[in-house]
């Protein structure tokens, strides 16, 4: 199973260095949340903007996260002894943001006092390990049927269909019915709310839209 988790809290904590604001915030604790949930898992910049963040900042931000999923990719397939080419890479990228933007959230403020506050995130997720795994299981399943002139080749073919079959999963994926919760502890920074700890949050939030619970 892939690991996005880092990569997300990662892309979350710069995001946080571009954040700014002046006097009051003009935003809830609760709006602060849900507008990074829809920056890096719906793609929404719409939330992120009203909270000060500027094109640039959201593009350098977006730009950031998408390039660091790609390198944990091609670690994947490189400790595989397998190489990805460029465009299947991009492919199964968007494909996964495809996933991705189908999730739905809702953000609510549990507390607030003194300049803290304490949000739940519900979210709608899916199971993104048995996705993984159910692609490489079928992959294996059709490499069983077939003869090979030698294992690099019957790799080469097993990889080839494990990606293809993963696409064509992300592309299929139906967000769960139920939601699952995250609680968010934030402060006031810069003039804005936002997660007190953008680590934990991304490592949360990666795991929760996923499926996993640790």
């Amino acid at each position: 199973m892939k690991k996005y988790f880092s990569i997300l809290f990662f892309a979350m904590c710069l995001c946080a260095t571009f954040l700014s604001g002046c006097g009051e915030p003009k935003k809830n604790a609760a709006d602060s949340v849900r507008a990074i949930y829809d920056l890096y898992i719906l793609g929404d910049t719409q939330g992120i903007t009203s909270l000060g963040m500027t094109e640039e900042d959201i593009n350098t931000a977006r730009q950031t996260y998408d390039d660091s999923l790609k390198e944990t990719l091609r670690a994947n397939f490189s400790a595989s002894g397998q190489e990805i080419e460029e465009a299947v890479l991009d492919e199964l990228c968007n494909a996964r943001k495809t996933a991705l933007a189908k999730m739905k959230a809702s953000a609510e403020i549990i507390s607030e006092a003194d300049g803290k506050a304490t949000v739940v995130i519900h979210t709608t997720y899916f199971d993104e390990s048995s996705l993984d795994a159910d692609a490489f299981f079928s992959a294996k399943e059709d490499a069983r049927h077939k003869s090979f002139a030698s294992t690099e080749e019957q790799n080469k073919f097993l990889m080839d269909t494990y990606t293809q079959n993963l696409i064509t999963a992300y592309h299929e994926v139906t967000p769960s019915e139920k939601t699952t919760d995250i609680s968010v502890d934030c402060v006031i920074q810069n003039n804005t709310w936002v997660p007190a700890n953008m680590s934990s949050f991304g490592s949360d939030l990666a795991l929760a839209i996923t499926g996993q619970t640790e």
